[in-house]
């Protein structure tokens, strides 16, 4: 066997690796307000970067719920909802409250009026060299709350923006990513890699 062939078979029998990365773009009112202004419409999250640089805030790291793991499971077997277009969100929650495996919703602190999942953004999600892309775009009226906790869901087989879990939660993390304000439009961009 070659040293090529035996690297390939080594790595087959090592653990798969999750990791997660999020970055959240934000756009104040003003920034909003000035681009609207010199567009003449309200501008997309591709005309705001060109237009204004924005703020940038990472995190890293999540839980892959128990929900989740079954989801991947069920793909495996041919018998799930992948995640595409119009079936996948980004959510948002204002709890800090732990992860834990077994949570199949953002925990938000107060209740529904404090989590809210967005649709994907065109082209999203996307996969390349086993990295899973998923982007949502949160418009000047939504979840204007404290950014305290962030997961993906996977619905069936069509989703819509909202406060209603009507999806898989597949992971989880609790990270202060600041206070969101209405008339600020920030973006979401979380990557998962399985290597």
């Amino acid at each position: 066997m070659s040293s090529s062939d035996k690297a390939g078979f080594d790595r087959r029998h090592e653990s798969v690796k999750w990791t997660v990365g999020a970055t959240v773009e934000k756009w104040s009112p003003e920034q909003v307000q000035a681009a609207t202004a010199e567009l003449g419409h309200a501008p997309s999250a591709a005309e705001l970067a060109a237009f204004t640089p924005p703020e940038t805030i990472g995190s890293d790291g999540n839980l892959l719920t128990t929900a989740g793991l079954t989801r991947i499971m069920t793909l495996i077997t041919g018998t799930g909802q992948a995640a595409t277009p119009t079936s996948t969100r980004l959510g948002v929650g204002n709890s800090a409250t732990a992860e834990a495996v077994g949570q199949t919703d953002l925990q938000a602190a107060a209740g529904a009026a404090n989590r809210y999942f967005m649709t994907m953004d065109g082209g999203y999600p996307s996969v390349a060299a086993g990295v899973l892309t998923a982007r949502a775009v949160f418009g000047t009226g939504d979840a204007n709350f404290a950014w305290a906790e962030w997961g993906l869901d996977i619905g069936t087989p069509t989703v819509a923006a909202g406060t209603t879990v009507n999806a898989v939660l597949l992971n989880r993390k609790v990270a202060s990513l600041g206070t969101k304000v209405a008339g600020s439009v920030w973006t979401l961009t979380t990557t998962i890699t399985l290597a």
